[in-house]
């Protein structure tokens, strides 16, 4: 059954609400436009820990032996972003087809990106699996370690949308008529690019700390 039906006017109704694709596709992407912003919120805290305890280095935990600490290799990290950055690609070239009336390749699209985001998350667990510290490695360790753990979660959540809209266009419930779904999805990778991209950043940047003069504090210690 489709989740579109036609007017006599010609309008295309959403039949779990009755109104036009249209004001409920508007309603849609304020709702994932609020899943953003509170997504975000987690994201820059994750953000911000990292490059607070990267600045601040109490008594030198920051990494375990200063200047010669087992950093994880920046390259899996942008290998793993760049297959997030052509699927979204993907997913939005999709959308702008399905809009002109080519749902075959909407079912393409979205086929080709949830199989490059299975990729990735494959990556980004053979990644976790290899660094080369442990959690309780330094502060360097423990906030990698987060940051990988939180974009694997967003890549699997990232794959079940993907192949949903697959899915979706194959069964009609994705149409010309109605293609909010795909675009919100694609909406939604972007963000998830963003947020990939930054945390690409720091682990490149931001590995040995500035600060060699460490405040103490207590009694904690590496």
């Amino acid at each position: 059954m489709s989740d579109t039906k036609a007017t006599e006017a010609g309008r295309t109704l959403s039949p779990t609400t009755g109104e036009s694709v249209e004001v409920t596709g508007s309603r849609d992407k304020l709702g994932v436009w609020m899943i953003i912003v509170s997504c975000t919120t987690g994201t820059i805290a994750l953000l911000v820990s990292y490059a607070y305890l990267w600045s601040l280095n109490v008594n030198g935990a920051w990494a375990p032996t200063p200047g010669s600490a087992n950093w994880a290799p920046v390259w899996p990290f942008w290998v793993i972003f760049t297959a997030m950055l052509i699927a979204t690609l993907i997913m939005w070239n999709g959308y702008r087809s399905l809009r002109e009336g080519k749902v075959g390749a909407m079912k393409s699209a979205a086929l080709l990106s949830s199989l490059l985001l299975l990729g990735a998350f494959i990556g980004q667990i053979f990644q976790i699996a290899r660094f080369p510290f442990g959690p309780a490695d330094g502060a360097y360790a423990s906030a990698t370690l987060w940051l990988a753990i939180a974009n694997g979660i967003w890549l699997f959540l990232a794959v079940f949308l993907t192949a949903a809209i697959f899915n979706r266009t194959r069964a009609g419930r994705v149409s010309v008529e109605n293609p909010n779904h795909a675009r919100l999805v694609a909406m939604f990778m972007t963000y998830l690019c963003v947020a990939a991209f930054l945390g690409c950043v720091f682990t490149t940047v931001m590995q040995e700390s500035p600060n060699t003069n460490s405040p103490p504090f207590g009694t904690f210690s590496q």
